[in-house]
This record gives structure tokens, C-alpha cells and sequence, in this order.
């Protein structure tokens, strides 16, 4: 009797947990996260880190450490990071408002530019999944409960390749709505095969103010 009623706890247990996670549209999926990036980009001041590994073979190849310190919508501070090949480099970026923006290699020497230091901005062209899928599961972390959404992109071979694409993104949002932790993996299948793991993450942080670095007089 005693293992009847164990058996049947745990049965009770484990239905618990999968009722909490059920399939959402993108329509929902797409609100929700648009919510989350509006809010969370908007309760300044923060920081903003983005950490992204370029896997081959099972192994990391090169890595790259963005941190961004928001003080406000027309200021913030950047330092990227890059390490690859046994080698690091580091860029800076300040921007003091639309269209003011100073880049540096070493954090001493500036120059002004109307653009990201990485240059105007790329125009991607975007791909159309051949199939999607979303969800949400509801779990307490350490005595918070949050909301977990899952993304599953799936993309038809790219021309002169043979294998499916896809990209997975976990994104944990509290009970404001706002971005704890997005993590997103990309790669292809048969067989599973990672090639990229990206994590960004929010802290709410007391800055320095981010002001105008002084550029070098030209000649």
C-alpha cells in the first residue's frame, strides 16, 4: 500500500510540473518578449552583458565579452572584448547622445564618429523558419517565481549545404516583465552540432556617469 500511494505521489508530482509548461503562439511569444525588451532597456541605469562563444568542433574558438553600461537612452558605455586564437583585443565605444559617439583601442586615445566604432550598421537579410515553436514553463527560482519562454527556430539547409539549421532561445522573464537571462544556442542536426551559445544578462548597477571622452586635436 505504502508503494501505491509512493508511486502515486510521484505521479502527482511529475504531472504538477508538466502541467506548469504548455505550448504558446507566436503571437503571444512575440508580445511578450517586445514587453520585455521595451521595459527592461528602459529602467536605466543598468548593465547590459552580452557573452557570445563561437564553437567548432565541440570546442570554444573564439569569444566575445560585450558589456555596456546604460545610464541613460543617449548615454552609455561599451567595452568589447574578443579572444581567439590564444589572443585579446579590446574596442571601446561612449556615446553621449544621437549621432555622438567615440571609439578607442586602448581606453586613452578617442575619435568621434557618427556610427558604431564596428562601422554603419550591416543589413542582414532575414531567413524564413521552416518551422516554429514556442512555450512557456512557470518555476520558482530561489524563492522568485518566474516565467521561462522558449523559442525553437528551425531553417532549411542554406544553398550548398546539407544539413537543418536551428536556434533555441531560453528567455527568463520576472514577474514585471522584465529580461533576467537570455540564452540562445545556434548549430545544425544530424547530428546535433552546437557552433554558437550566447548569454545576455541585466543588472541593475550604480554607474559612473558617462560623459564625453576628450578626442586628439587633428593636425
Amino acid at each position: 500500500m505504502k508503494i501505491l500511494f509512493s508511486v502515486f505521489a510521484i505521479f502527482l508530482f511529475f504531472n504538477g510540473l508538466s502541467a506548469q509548461s504548455k505550448t504558446i503562439s507566436s503571437d503571444e511569444y512575440e508580445r511578450v518578449f517586445h514587453y520585455a525588451v521595451s521595459e527592461t532597456n528602459g529602467d536605466f541605469p543598468f548593465v547590459f552583458e552580452v557573452i557570445t562563444d563561437f564553437i567548432e568542433n565541440g570546442k570554444t574558438v573564439r569569444t566575445v565579452t560585450e558589456v555596456n553600461e546604460r545610464e541613460s537612452q543617449e548615454r552609455e558605455r561599451i567595452k568589447i572584448t574578443d579572444f581567439a586564437n590564444g589572443r585579446e583585443t579590446t574596442k571601446y565605444q561612449v556615446r553621449v547622445g544621437f549621432g555622438n559617439v567615440f571609439c578607442s583601442d586602448d581606453g586613452v586615445s578617442w575619435a568621434s564618429t557618427q556610427y558604431e566604432c564596428s562601422g554603419p550598421e550591416m543589413i542582414y537579410r532575414s531567413r524564413e523558419p521552416e518551422s516554429t515553436e514556442y512555450s512557456v514553463t512557470e518555476k520558482t527560482v530561489e524563492g522568485i517565481k518566474v516565467k521561462i519562454y522558449r523559442e525553437y527556430l528551425l531553417f532549411a539547409p542554406l544553398e550548398g549545404q546539407k544539413k537543418k539549421e536551428f536556434h533555441e532561445k531560453i528567455s527568463t522573464i520576472d514577474s514585471r516583465g522584465f529580461f533576467i537571462t537570455i540564452e540562445g544556442t545556434e548549430g545544425s542536426l544530424d547530428p546535433k552540432t552546437v557552433t554558437l551559445k550566447r548569454r545576455q544578462t541585466w543588472t541593475k548597477a550604480k554607474l559612473k556617469p558617462v560623459v564625453a571622452p576628450i578626442t586628439k586635436a587633428a593636425n
